[in-house]
């Protein structure tokens, strides 16, 4: 050690040494001018414009100042002499500090805004923290495995090999983890586009049911005749999905029919009726009432309302109201209703003597 020490010295001229000292000496003014006058004026132009990102600054200005000062020693050291062997050991140590810091900086601004992303798509802060961090944990995963694979790149180990075995066993657990991966992917769809939520009503093809529970493989529904419907994610995510919890009014068609002996001042009365009816019933907006068509047995009428409710009890019990009062208006007015029939009309010949 003291040998090395004494090369050292003897291989070194003044020169060498003052330029170690000039970089560090300008380098380390430039830092502190950095931390104490632009790391101030960002903080206080956070503060103004952006006051979530504060904090965010403040974890980052910790990992900044050590991190510019590993860069500077590290180009002070290019002005020595030093032997391979010390100089690999320097280099390789300082560019593991480097990295270290660079991946931390790194892991912290993209955390930071994942972590808006998700502020801004949802208020449910127990399933912001919880997709958060499984899709955080994964991320983790990938930036240090790819800050090993670079460093081992400049240690001069050939990682071709390396990776390419990777990519063909990455292959054959892909090929058999395929639908896995699908359902895992599908996963964090749902949880952040929210295509539905636990308690939705929800029709996908033709099953439908309440979502009781949200997997990472799997939902599943609780169908209105009591058994549970299993659904993979991606099988999910690939259909058509109708959510009727947030529907927030319904629009409601309906059809009838009255025969076709009803007199014509009797039939320009219904629409005015059927109107009034709806109009008189809570919760309820009449589009349009109109004779239709001539059916087979019956002159047809549609109705169209909203019903202003999402609720599908609000709505049957709001339908029955508005049967039974056209039943009893029509009564009233001696209108009938329609139903299947059939007239036969018989001809008789006469036959001649």
């Amino acid at each position: 050690m003291v040998a090395t020490l004494r090369l050292l010295w003897q291989e070194n001229s003044l020169v060498n040494i003052g330029s170690l000292v000039l970089i560090l000496v300008t380098g380390g003014f430039l830092i502190w001018g950095l931390e104490k006058y632009l790391l101030r004026f960002i903080h206080r132009l956070m503060e103004k414009r952006w006051p979530e990102a504060d904090k965010y600054i403040s974890s980052i200005d910790k990992l900044v100042t050590p991190l510019l000062w590993f860069l500077l020693i590290n180009l002070g050291l290019q002005q020595l002499y030093l032997t391979d062997y010390l100089r690999d050991i320097i280099n390789y140590s300082i560019l593991a500090l480097i990295i270290i810091f660079s991946v931390l900086i790194i892991q912290r601004t993209a955390f930071f805004l994942i972590s808006q992303y998700f502020k801004h798509r949802t208020e449910d802060e127990a399933r912001q923290e919880k997709v958060l961090s499984m899709i955080w944990s994964i991320a983790k995963v990938f930036i240090w495995l790819f800050a090993f694979l670079f460093f081992l790149d400049n240690l001069g180990i050939q990682i071709s090999g390396l990776i390419a075995g990777l990519g063909i066993g990455g292959i054959a657990i892909g090929f058999a983890s395929q639908s896995i991966i699908q359902d895992i992917f599908s996963y964090f769809t749902i949880q952040i586009d929210k295509p539905f939520e636990i308690g939705d009503f929800i029709i996908v093809g033709d099953f439908r049911g309440i979502v009781e529970y949200i997997g990472i493989k799997t939902t599943r529904l609780q169908s209105l005749s009591g058994e549970q419907l299993v659904f993979s994610n991606g099988d999910l995510t690939n259909s058509r999905i109708q959510n009727f919890r947030r529907m927030k009014r319904r629009r409601i068609v309906f059809n009838f029919g009255v025969t076709y002996d009803t007199p014509l001042e009797k039939l320009r009365e219904i629409p005015p009726l059927i109107t009034d009816i709806i109009e008189n019933i809570d919760n309820t907006e009449v589009n349009r009432v109109h004779f239709q068509a001539y059916g087979d047995f019956s002159l047809i009428f549609e109705v169209v309302y909203f019903v202003n409710s999402k609720e599908y009890l609000d709505y049957m019990n709001i339908q029955q109201e508005i049967n039974f009062k056209m039943k009893k208006e029509f009564k009233e007015r001696e209108i009938e209703f329609a139903f299947p029939s059939r007239t036969i009309y018989l001809k008789e010949d006469k036959l001649e003597a």
